[in-house]
């Protein structure tokens, strides 16, 4: 609305001008119209001068321009003698134009703003004020209306106060050529000076946080060698966050958390940057709009564009170490191929911790494919050694290996992603292990005092193993861990990278996801790192594998979930016959049923925040082998409960498993986890 106020003001500017046309008639009037002319524009100009100032706050050169020429000009025709008096009756319209054409052209000639940058610091925000493209857009329509001002007074005094050449010419060059033009330049010159190119949205991280901690894999260090310091980002909303980059000396890194001394800082919606990094809306635009705001160094803003490609964008030569081997080229996007095999490849805890690596990888410009081995026809090796002998290469199954041999032949990396079944892979990861025999050379080579098969085709490829286990501890994992070491030395394929995840029946929880996002997080990292250092960190591996929640504490609530499907299995006792339909009398029967014994030394306060058709806020403090129940909220709850209110009740009537309630994400918590734990003990049934 109020950019609409801005648009019609700037329109009725000229009103005042032409109202004094018309009534002088173009310097073609006599003294008398012109006279008449001169006030009734005057006092029109005036009007419009104390809506502007009014309104907006400010004035433009011309408003100010064509005040002074009309009081100059009734000063010049009252006062002045009759001769004087009908030159300026002869010429007004003429002089008018060089007042306005020498307005437009001088201020900015003279170091000062263009007179356009009032009407612009009206429509678009403070940030983009000093930005290189704002001075540009507003010096180039500034000249356009010097050269119409300038046009009009040629053609105004060329025309001998002829109507057509001091009214109509310059009102068409005005209304159809200087109004329009100043109204749809800037979009204009930003779109030629930005070109946006679409990205595939599935080839971005999911969230802008994500986004920007990717960034330093799409940094072009050639182009950013003269940068030194951060750049920080304030993202609100879903997905965002405070994360800062840091370069310096070609390279680029990404943290979380805030830079103490940002050479440029950026506050955008989460979902406003993803879409400008897909393409869906033009930074520069964005800020011209006010869509996002920043301070600092401009000139590093202008300059992203060139720093940071798009994910998915053109192919790159980089070097890539692998394992303690030379340092080789690659050129092209890395193609990586991950073989799953859980058997709930789309549902289960493997695919969790899968999907955030591979879209780390993705946002990198790698090319992924999953491939679920559940879905697939792979028959047991029979041990007939075909492939080594009769048809080298080629096994004596026609089945879906066929194919898969191929795709792993292609790629650069092989993902293997499997639950640890037995403290190993997978049944059906292992039976895709032994079909890659055809891969193998019969021969024995000896290597490093060692004897192994070599492989047929020569190949660069690399591996990474991702897992995760029903166990707290990391070191659950150790079988698995030694087979694929002793996979690297005899393959020759390096292992850079190993995402293990303990306790990973937590990752397909919804109540959970709080508790794992970090998790998620390093594992989206590791992606990242993959394709743009050719190795995952080892810090990085330890984020994935540092324990979410204590072993015991994890322990508990397995037993109670395991628990929970033997009595389901068994059949639930019958719901109480008077069953409890108020929330607020719930949570008081909650405190008053606290078992003393078993609560011990326990102090802490829960909070519950309900929902659905009975909401409100409360909190239970327990200590001292007691518990009270207050309404409200309470400033630092050792545990949150979000939940509707039918499903707490339901828990509480039993007529809802509330630990299963809580792995299908039907209330989630948020705070000590020991203390949900703690709640079936300590309070009574």
């Amino acid at each position: 609305m109020k950019r609409r106020l801005h648009i019609i003001l700037f329109v009725t500017s000229f009103l005042p001008v032409i109202l004094f046309k018309l009534l002088s008639r173009g310097g073609g009037g006599t003294i008398g119209q012109v006279r008449t002319a001169a006030v009734l524009g005057f006092a029109l100009g005036i009007v419009q001068f104390l809506l502007s100032r009014r309104l907006l706050h400010h004035n433009t050169y011309l408003e100010k321009a064509f005040l002074g020429f009309l009081g100059i000009g009734i000063l010049w025709i009252f006062l002045a003698p009759s001769e004087a008096a009908g030159l300026f009756a002869l010429y007004s319209t003429s002089l008018l134009y060089l007042t306005l054409f020498l307005t437009t052209l001088v201020p900015q000639m003279a170091g000062r703003d263009p007179f356009t940058y009032a009407i612009a610091k009206q429509w678009y925000p403070a940030s983009v004020w000093i930005t290189p493209d704002f001075r540009i857009i507003n010096l180039r329509i500034t000249y356009v209306w010097s050269a119409i001002f300038l046009v009009c007074f040629l053609s105004s005094f060329g025309g001998h106060g002829r109507m057509f050449f001091t009214i109509v010419v310059p009102l068409v060059l005005i209304l159809a050529l200087g109004i329009p033009f100043s109204m749809r330049y800037p979009k204009f010159h930003l779109k030629r000076r930005f070109a946006v190119t679409n990205v595939d949205r599935s080839t971005l991280p999911s969230t802008a946080r994500e986004l920007v901690l990717g960034m330093p894999g799409v940094f072009d260090g050639v182009k950013g060698r003269d940068i030194e310091g951060d750049i920080q980002f304030d993202l609100s909303g879903e997905g965002g966050g405070q994360l800062f980059l840091s370069i310096a000396g070609g390279q680029c890194t990404s943290h979380e958390g805030t830079s103490p001394n940002p050479l440029l800082t950026i506050r955008s919606p989460a979902d406003v940057w993803l879409k400008i990094a897909s393409g869906e809306i033009d930074r520069p635009r964005a800020l011209m709009d006010g869509l996002y705001t920043v301070e600092g160094d401009m000139g590093l803003l202008s300059r992203m564009g060139e720093l940071f490609r798009r994910p998915g964008g053109k192919p790159d030569t980089r070097h890539e170490a692998r394992g303690d081997g030379p340092v080789e080229t690659r050129t092209g996007p890395m193609r990586i191929l991950a073989v799953q095999g859980s058997p709930r490849p789309k549902t289960g805890n493997t695919a969790v911790l899968l999907e955030r690596f591979l879209k780390g990888a993705e946002s990198q410009g790698a090319v992924t494919e999953a491939i679920h081995l559940k879905e697939k026809e792979i028959l047991p090796c029979q041990g007939c050694y075909t492939c080594w002998t009769k048809t080298p290469g080629i096994c004596v199954f026609d089945d879906d290996m066929t194919a898969l041999l191929e795709k792993v032949k292609a790629c650069d990396v092989l993902v293997y992603a499997t639950p640890l079944y037995v403290y190993n892979v997978s049944a059906l990861m292992k039976a895709f292990q032994e079909r890659m025999i055809p891969l193998l050379d019969p021969h024995l080579v000896k290597e490093d005092s060692v004897y192994h098969h070599p492989g047929r085709f020569a190949t660069h490829r690399k591996m990474v193993l991702v897992a995760n286990c029903g166990f707290p501890e990391i070191s659950h994992f150790d079988g698995l861990r030694q087979v694929f070491r002793h996979l690297e030395r005899s393959s020759g394929m390096p292992l850079v990278g190993e995402i293990l995840m303990p306790a990973g029946e937590l990752l397909a929880r919804q109540g959970f996801r709080p508790v794992v996002q970090p998790v998620l997080d390093a594992a989206y990292r590791a992606g990242v790192e993959l394709v743009r250092d050719g190795v995952v960190s080892k810090e990085t591996e330890a984020m994935v594998q540092s324990p979410v929640m204590g072993a015991d504490e994890f322990a508990s609530m397995a037993n109670m979930h395991w628990d929970s499907h033997v009595e389901e299995e068994q059949g639930e006792p019958p719901p109480h016959a008077g069953r409890i339909e108020d929330m607020g009398q719930l949570l008081r029967g909650m405190a008053a049923s606290l078992n003393p014994q078993a609560a011990g030394d326990v102090k802490a306060t829960i909070q519950f925040r309900v929902t659905g058709r009975q909401p409100g806020n409360w909190f239970l403090t327990i200590g001292d082998g007691k518990c009270r129940v207050s309404e409200g909220e309470t400033a630092s709850p050792s545990l949150t409960i979000h939940t509707p209110s039918d499903v707490w009740l339901a828990i509480a009537n039993r007529e809802l498993n509330g630990q299963k309630a809580f792995m299908e994400g039907r209330y989630t918590v948020e705070g000590d986890m020991g203390v949900l734990v703690a709640m079936q003990r300590i309070f009574k049934k």
